[in-house]
């Protein structure tokens, strides 16, 4: 493939490398700023479900000291029994029923005060699992808010230097050839990988490694015309001017972030 400017075939294929360095990068930072919102998203999903199950230790740990209240009531009611066997007015039947009924409700008293000393246990570690998922919480969202601000700093970055990129990629385009654009913006719109150009080190293309002929590496290394590679119709470069252009746009594209 020729070019019919009058630049040299190893500036357009300089230029059109580049294009694609700068679309590549393009991609990722676009990627990078649509990731912003859900990465909030995620988080804000995170926090809730903790706040619930804070809420149902909170609920839990309600119960249970409501049940150990109810479970006291018990114990005065033990008290006023053993007051009422007290009282010398309590004639011999009552003091018999009164002594029944104490003896009836023993066994439930230490088992009940055995479920009372569980209770409190339960009630202890319940309270500090809240306090401490409380804590946890707080951190996780005073961690979040600090990095929802670099976040922000790094997106007006990113931001800029797409703008920055775009520009430079306008005039790009103004220094390639028609044609040889036009078979550019074919390629990535067929294989939407966004590799239109492929470096070739020692006859194998990247990406493809299926050996091209002697005759055509002899010509990429010349660099006076446009190879093609058959099967995938991609544009090849030789590895040595593509590792040449790298190293020259590595500061442009990755100087900021």
């Amino acid at each position: 493939m020729k070019t019919k400017n009058n630049s040299s075939i190893e500036s357009q294929l300089k230029y059109i490398y580049r294009l694609q360095l700068i679309h590549l990068r393009l991609k990722y930072l676009n990627y990078i700023i649509n990731i912003f919102p859900v990465f909030v998203i995620r988080f804000i999903l995170f926090i809730n479900k903790k706040k619930r199950y804070l809420f149902f230790l909170t609920q839990i740990l309600k119960t249970k000291k409501k049940l150990l209240r109810s479970n006291s009531k018990f114990k005065i009611y033990k008290n006023k029994l053993i007051q009422l066997l007290n009282i010398k007015s309590l004639t011999k039947q009552k003091l018999k029923k009164l002594e029944m009924d104490i003896e009836y409700n023993y066994m439930d008293l230490i088992l009940t005060q055995r479920k009372n000393l569980n209770q409190k246990k339960n009630i202890i570690i319940n309270y500090s699992q809240i306090k401490k998922l409380k804590k946890y919480i707080r951190i996780k969202e005073l961690l979040f808010k600090s990095q929802l601000r670099n976040s922000n700093q790094k997106k007006e970055k990113i931001n800029k230097k797409i703008i920055f990129l775009k520009e430079m990629e306008n005039q790009i385009k103004q220094k390639i050839n028609n044609k040889l654009l036009k078979r550019y913006k074919h390629i990535i719109y067929l294989l939407k990988s966004g590799i239109a150009i492929v470096p070739v080190y020692k006859k194998i293309p990247f990406g493809t490694y299926i050996l091209i002929t002697q005759q055509k590496y002899y010509e990429l290394l010349e660099r006076k015309k446009i190879i093609i590679e058959e099967i995938s119709g991609r544009i090849l470069i030789d590895f040595y001017l593509a590792n040449k252009e790298n190293n020259n746009m590595k500061k442009i594209l990755f100087n900021f972030y």
